[in-house]
């Protein structure tokens, strides 16, 4: 049966990837399917973003636009919606609480939402609460959200030295989580994928321009192309579609997104 963890790294740009140093993200890539040229949506704002990323449609079609949920999304499945119908346990792991209405009540098996705090290591503090749940219940689908580069972009800047640092910080969260799906021989039953929602100017993001719509796509396991890079467009809509693809779920039709196959062996 395959298995799915979901890996978000808030606000994340691919040359901040780029200039960190983070060998186990670049595990991840080097020996999986990526593209450094995936896109956002419009507007580039976290709640708007995860929504079109989980039910596969632009913020113009769920209606969220900035940080506050509306209840128009929820015509439009979630990922976690469909994998709950086909009896899949989902788990999800976040860092900011505002994430809570990405699925309707009864789609998970477990459900944690931190409520972020400033000069606090939030995503540590969610990670290590996802690991063990993971590696004891071996959920079918996870989702790990981590926040903290996102608000070291707003309170320092983006390609900061704190922002370099946070996304290395993140770099050892998921290097943990590696290990210890390593350690348990689980590694083999789980398809990765690390994506960001998008990344981030100055002190902000919400634009059209390339420093905010351009994201980190990754994708690694035993059906994925080793070494391989993309080539075709990827935006946030494919996320969900790409997800049911690799569990075998079956795509509904309101979504707009398609799987990329193309990553897939």
């Amino acid at each position: 049966m395959p298995k799915f963890i979901l890996t978000i790294i808030d606000g994340c740009r691919p040359d901040g990837l780029a200039q960190a140093n983070t060998p186990h993200i670049d595990s991840i890539w080097q020996h999986g399917a990526y593209s450094w040229q995936a896109q956002s949506v419009m507007p580039s704002i976290s709640l708007p973003c995860h929504t079109s990323m989980f039910r596969s449609v632009p913020p113009q079609v769920h209606g969220i636009t900035d940080n506050l949920y509306m209840p128009s999304a929820a015509q439009f499945p979630s990922i976690l919606e469909v994998a709950a119908e086909a009896d899949l346990r989902n788990m999800f792991f976040a860092s900011w609480e505002e994430l809570r209405d990405l699925a309707a009540p009864g789609s998970l098996e477990v459900g944690y939402y931190r409520h972020y705090r400033y000069g606090r290591d939030n995503d540590s503090l969610t990670m290590n609460i996802a690991i063990p749940h993971i590696v004891d219940e071996q959920p079918d689908f996870a989702v790990i959200y981590l926040g903290d580069v996102d608000m070291t972009g707003h309170s320092h800047g983006w390609m900061s030295p704190e922002y370099i640092a946070q996304i290395e910080s993140n770099d050892r969260n998921i290097g943990d989580l590696l290990r210890a799906l390593d350690e348990h021989n689980l590694r083999d039953q789980y398809t990765l994928m690390v994506i960001s929602d998008h990344g981030g100017h100055e002190h902000m993001h919400g634009t059209n321009e390339p420093e905010d719509m351009t994201i980190i796509w990754m994708l690694n396991g035993p059906g994925i192309k080793p070494g391989y890079e993309v080539a075709a467009p990827i935006t946030l809509l494919d996320t969900a579609p790409t997800i049911a693809h690799a569990l075998g779920l079956t795509r509904p039709d309101k979504w707009q997104g398609q799987p990329i196959t193309d990553a897939f062996r």
